[in-house]
């Protein structure tokens, strides 16, 4: 069963810009204090944590619509 993707994700997005942005501070506060590699491997991981939770958040939103068109589906075939 194919689903469309879901329009809008205003947290997801949220959430991935807030950790981009985190990133990027860390990468800057670490590369002023004189160890930008240190700064770049937090940032990756900063980032990389806040791309794995924008992931996870679509699959449930997926999930959650696929179970609902299927309760919807079974409301009209009279439950059964």
């Amino acid at each position: 069963m194919d689903l469309p993707r879901a329009p809008k994700q205003r947290w997801a997005r949220a959430t991935l810009g807030l950790s981009l942005l985190f990133a990027v501070g860390v990468v800057a506060y670490f590369a002023i204090a004189g160890t930008p590699l240190r700064g770049v491997v937090l940032g990756v991981v900063v980032l990389g944590a806040g791309y794995w939770e924008y992931k996870k958040k679509l699959q449930e939103k997926r999930v959650a619509r696929r179970y609902e068109a299927e309760a919807e589906e079974q409301r009209r075939d009279g439950g059964n």
